[in-house]
């Protein structure tokens, strides 16, 4: 038996959908299903290891063999289970020729260590499977007895909890209500004052779960209306805080953190580009802020990291911040799982070993209106085969985004800083969209 092997289990669904505390109707999980869905693919980029790939139904095998290669990695034993709930590994328990062939490709390996978005509870029974082929599991998350660390960590109240227990940390002002009474009333009170106010559930992802409700005349309407389609937003009890501009010369950072038994394992910094309060874009790698803020944010994630340990919580672990128009830092919330950013660093890592790189990731890029219909990676694959024989760093992400109703493509490019990487960003959209929209498509050139 050889040493260790990574199993990578794509649970983003699952992650999403597990606090108990979570009734949603059918179409929003539905929803909830099609995301972590689409958003699986991304973990072929988690792990470089000898590894199992599990990944849902109608992959495009053009596609995992492309980013494979341009990795320079071996494509790995890929293991689709029979789609039957939307939730990966649910259908991988249920899938009995799934299951062998994940005994099968398991075999000669002593260790299985487990690359996961974050804990479920599907999660620990699979790993009980794993442990009844004869393994030694590693988990990329809590001990099974620590899993309520992970809930809790992960829910918007516990960044409140934790800025009154460590000197220095910041939040934004705010209240939690628990009615449609307070809601309305602490709204009203906040729009008088001329203040803009964020309504978030404890439960959201993704900027799903919060809206933003300004001062202006007519601005309380429209937040009610944005409430009737977001059932996240439904959920008491609600935080309630005042919105705080971001510093106009950066994004909004944050940090990622693998939390293990003697410390911390990694951190690695980044800066999120939001539209109001929903995730854009990220960069991550060297350079991206100011030194004195950058030693900021990390010697408060080190403090938060002591005390998410303390608990019992194992894993990654992602802090986002606010850096407010005077330079103050703010903290904003905590995710207990990987994060857009976190998802990138073992790529950063292959590209450039000492991370002084950038790594700049779109997620859900609109496909344009003039684009033809039934769309999928084969339409996206010319432009980035001709980018990468020039030597262009870029990879194609999200490419299962462009079949849905609101299509969509995501890629990821490598720079020597942040700037270089996203003009390269805008050299892929350029490729893309012309490729799209034109009968000749796009030209090779990057000048």
């Amino acid at each position: 038996m050889s040493d260790t092997i990574d199993l990578v289990v794509p649970n983003i669904a699952e992650f999403n959908l597990r606090h108990p505390r979570l009734t949603l109707d059918p179409a929003t999980v539905d929803s909830f299903q099609l995301f972590g869905r689409a958003m699986a693919d991304q973990s072929v980029f988690w792990s470089r290891e000898r590894r199992v790939q599990v990944l849902p139904t109608t992959v495009d095998m053009q596609w995992f063999a492309d980013v494979h290669e341009a990795m320079g990695l071996r494509s790995p034993p890929l293991i689709c289970p029979t789609f039957r709930s939307g939730r990966i590994i649910e259908d991988m328990l249920d899938d009995a020729a799934a299951m062998a062939a994940l005994r099968r490709h398991l075999a000669d390996h002593k260790r299985v260590q487990f690359v996961s978005w974050g804990a479920t509870e599907d999660l620990y029974r699979l790993a009980a499977a794993v442990r009844g082929f004869g393994h030694e599991v590693l988990l990329d998350v809590p001990a099974e007895n620590q899993y309520w660390t992970s809930l809790y960590l992960d829910s918007k109240a516990s960044c409140l909890d934790l800025a009154n227990q460590i000197p220095g940390v910041r939040v934004a002002p705010g209240v939690t209500v628990d009615s449609w009474h307070e809601l309305r009333g602490i709204l009203e009170m906040m729009r008088a004052n001329g203040d803009t106010a964020i309504v978030r559930g404890f439960y959201g992802t993704a900027g799903e779960g919060s809206a933003v409700v300004q001062p202006e005349p007519g601005a309380l309407d429209e937040f009610w209306r944005v409430l009737r389609d977001d059932p996240l937003l439904r959920m008491f009890p609600l935080l309630v805080q005042k919105y705080l501009p971001h510093h106009h010369d950066f994004g909004n950072p944050a940090v990622d953190m693998l939390i293990a038994d003697d410390g911390i394992a990694d951190l690695v910094l980044s800066i999120m580009t939001v539209d109001i309060h929903r995730f854009v874009s990220v960069n991550i790698g060297a350079g991206l802020l100011p030194s004195a803020i950058a030693d900021e944010i990390t010697d408060i994630s080190r403090q938060v990291a002591a005390a998410a340990r303390r608990l019992g919580f194992r894993g990654w672990f992602g802090i986002d911040f606010l850096a407010d128009e005077r330079g103050d830092i703010h903290v904003t919330e905590f995710n207990a799982r990987r994060t857009g950013g976190t998802q990138w660093i073992p790529l950063l890592d292959s590209w450039q070993p000492a991370r002084d790189a950038v790594a700049h990731a779109q997620h859900a890029i609109p496909v344009p209106a003039s684009a033809p219909p039934n769309l999928g990676y084969p339409d996206l694959r010319p432009a980035f085969q001709r980018l990468r024989h020039q030597g262009f760093l870029a990879l194609p992400v999200a490419t299962r985004l462009l079949s849905h109703r609101k299509r969509s493509y995501g890629f990821v490019t490598l720079g020597a800083d942040a700037a270089t990487a996203e003009s390269y960003a805008d050299t892929v959209r350029d490729a893309i969209e012309s490729s799209l929209t034109s009968s000749a498509g796009f030209d090779g050139s990057l000048t």
